[in-house]
């Protein structure tokens, strides 16, 4: 029966073990608190002053009440309180010695109830905590069940927003084949409506298409048409134009939709004029006439219910697509609307009905020679043969002024002279209109021949500033290409190459090195390029910048700042001394400007330079919003802005004298 010891204790020692594991381990701290009620059981049995030690019972019965439950901690009270009436009555006479009789057993009952009492509310106390933490801990549970929920669904939705949006490039992409991007954005969108807008439209066709057609290939001319079709293009974009349709060998375009600018007439002939050049330089086996008209059309979505294209209808269109029948060959005309808007800016030439171009220009040349004739020698027949040129030029109100001079000389021969007028009025108007298909009467029609250049108006520029600029010009990159729709849109033409000359020409007056006149004239030319990232609408704002809403006026501003990453775009070598002269060209010396508030010498030297031209090219040009100041007014502006602290006095006053000597 007692067997091995060893194997007994093989036997008993995974039985212990397992007991500890399963008893004590899993429920430390009953085990914890019952340990202490048996110390402090023992304590008050074998030591004296029992009822100092009574309150130490507390301590297991709280801890009860804390890590177990109330109930334990009840339980426990009153086993401690059976335990100690126990001692209470085996050994009364170690109570007495501190209380006796009904004063130790009321104090018992006391103590007892309090002991109780504070297992009890510890108990429930930390129930209830552990019942709020339990229901914070299933609310956060839930609460991450929920977050991931939520993150399952953002990312279905991101899922689907990449799905719509790649549906989206791609039906813009096909749209794209068909019509401007732009316009397919807002077709896409739903922001196209039919309205009534006043636009330039450009219609381009190509001579002689057919008969070319009959003597090579039809896959070489469709490769050729596509070529030129595709070098014509960026042409259209860089100048905002809306490629409407392609009319087989020709094209029509127009400008201010959806694009809006007031400047489209001046927008569409500088395209013009750089498509014609385009079809110059490029080895292509046609010639190309261009006509523009501006006038208003409805513009909008049209045809079909299952197909529509942006397109316009008016007036202007048809007068466009006929105006370019009569252009010559290799030229751009436009009606007289669109002359009205572009003269101040472009060279153009009066198409005269039953005149060639040769004809019409020996004319000009035998009236300029009458006039050299009329200032030497006045008298009243040259006056009269002068006017019947007029009238054989289409300009009958010249002509007239022609008679009246004559009048003037020989009042003898008045019934001659007023019958030689009724002759030029009625000649004078049947060559100055163009006979059109469709119209009652014919209309004006003009030849553009190229941009004026801005520096040959010797009366604001002198012309030291012209020739300085055309010996720099030669040795600096100028982006031309790039600044001429900033200035087209701004309708501000000319006014870069205007300061860049006037700042080369105030450099050279002030003793500079050859490298900083260089300078002056890059920073001169390209110190508004910066705009190139402000909105065309606000570019086309015909508001003085005072006038403007906050938000626009800092949008404007920011030209100056963003000049330096635009040249970075272009690729366009510019040292730290241009850049600097660019950012800081608002500054004022007082301090007053922007973007940085410098003053005095903080601002570089090209800054301080290149205001002062830039000042008084702007006021003495024409704006949108004020009409070109005269020279000297322009001068006396300059002079009240150097009292006042605006620029450098030094340089303003090298300035003043420079443009008053060069000036007539």
């Amino acid at each position: 029966m007692g067997g091995d010891p060893d194997e007994r204790e093989r036997r008993l020692f995974p039985l212990i073990t397992r007991f500890y594991r399963e008893t004590v381990l899993q429920d430390l701290e009953g085990v914890f608190v019952f340990s202490i009620l048996l110390l402090l059981g023992f304590i008050l049995y074998v030591c004296d002053h029992r009822l100092t030690f009574l309150n130490l019972y507390f301590i297991p019965i709280l801890l009860a009440g804390y890590f177990l439950s109330a109930r334990s901690a009840v339980l426990g009270g009153v086993l401690t309180m059976l335990v100690v009436g126990f001692i209470v009555v085996e050994k009364s006479e170690s109570f007495s010695q501190e209380l006796s009789g009904q004063a130790l057993y009321l104090y018992l009952v006391v103590w007892s109830s309090a002991l109780i009492l504070a297992g009890a509310l510890v108990g429930r106390l930390t129930e209830q905590l552990r019942e709020r933490f339990a229901g914070a801990r299933r609310s956060l549970e839930r609460l991450g069940e929920l977050q991931e929920e939520l993150r399952a669904s953002n990312l279905r939705l991101e899922e689907k927003n990449l799905a719509l949006e790649g549906m989206k490039t791609k039906v813009e992409a096909v749209l794209h084949y068909t019509m401007d991007p732009v316009v397919a954005r807002l077709v896409i969108n739903r922001q196209l409506r039919n309205e009534k807008r006043e636009v330039s439209v450009l219609f381009a066709d190509l001579e002689n298409f057919t008969e070319h057609m009959e003597t090579v290939p039809p896959e070489a001319s469709v490769r050729d048409l596509n070529r030129l079709f595709g070098s014509m293009e960026p042409i259209l974009a860089l100048y905002k134009g809306h490629l409407d349709k392609y009319v087989g060998d020709g094209l029509m375009v127009e400008f201010g939709v959806p694009y809006f600018s007031d400047q489209r007439a001046v927008l569409a002939s500088l395209a013009g004029l750089k498509m014609q050049s385009r079809m110059a330089q490029a080895d292509f086996p046609w010639k190309m006439r261009i006509g523009i008209a501006t006038g208003p059309v409805l513009v909008g979505l049209m045809g079909s219910e299952n197909r529509k294209n942006y397109t316009a209808i008016g007036d202007a269109v048809n007068l466009a697509s006929r105006l370019q029948t009569k252009c010559p060959v290799g030229s751009l005309c436009v009606d007289e609307r669109t002359h009205q808007r572009i003269e101040r800016w472009f060279r153009t030439r009066r198409i005269r009905h039953g005149l060639a171009p040769g004809e019409a220009q020996r004319l000009e040349d035998n009236l300029a020679a009458l006039d050299e004739l009329l200032r030497l020698t006045p008298r009243a027949e040259l006056c009269v043969r002068a006017a019947e040129i007029c009238a054989l030029l289409g300009e009958p109100e010249r002509g007239v002024a022609y008679e009246r001079r004559a009048l003037e000389l020989a009042p003898a021969q008045a019934d001659d002279i007023h019958r030689s007028m009724g002759r030029v009025l009625v000649s004078g108007s049947e060559h100055a209109h163009v006979p059109i298909k469709g119209k009652r009467n014919g209309v004006a029609a003009f030849e553009v021949l190229g941009l004026r250049d801005p520096l040959a108006d010797h009366a604001r520029v002198p012309r030291e500033a012209g020739r300085l600029f055309e010996e720099l010009a030669f040795q600096v990159r100028l982006p031309a290409e790039s600044l001429l729709p900033l200035e087209a849109a701004e309708g501000s033409l000319g006014h870069g190459e205007v300061t860049a000359a006037l700042s080369a020409a105030l450099a050279d007056a002030m003793g500079l090195s050859e490298g900083e006149k260089r300078d002056a004239l890059l920073a001169g030319y390209v110190h508004d390029i910066g705009k190139r990232s402000v909105p065309d609408t606000l570019l086309a704002n015909q508001a003085r910048m005072e006038e403007l809403a906050a938000v626009d006026r800092e949008a404007l501003r920011s030209h100056a700042g963003e000049a330096e990453r635009v040249l970075r775009e272009l690729a366009l070598p510019v040292g730290d001394a241009v850049l600097a002269g660019v950012r800081e060209h608002h500054e004022r010396f007082d301090g007053a400007g922007y973007p940085r508030g410098l003053k005095g010498h903080g601002i570089s030297l090209l800054a301080r330079i290149l205001q002062i031209p830039d000042e008084y090219e702007a006021l003495t040009a024409w704006r949108p919003y004020h009409e070109p100041w005269e020279p000297a007014a322009a001068l006396s502006e300059i002079e009240k802005d150097l009292r006042e602290g605006k620029f450098d006095p030094k340089i303003g006053d090298v300035f003043l004298r420079m443009m008053k000597s060069g000036l007539p």
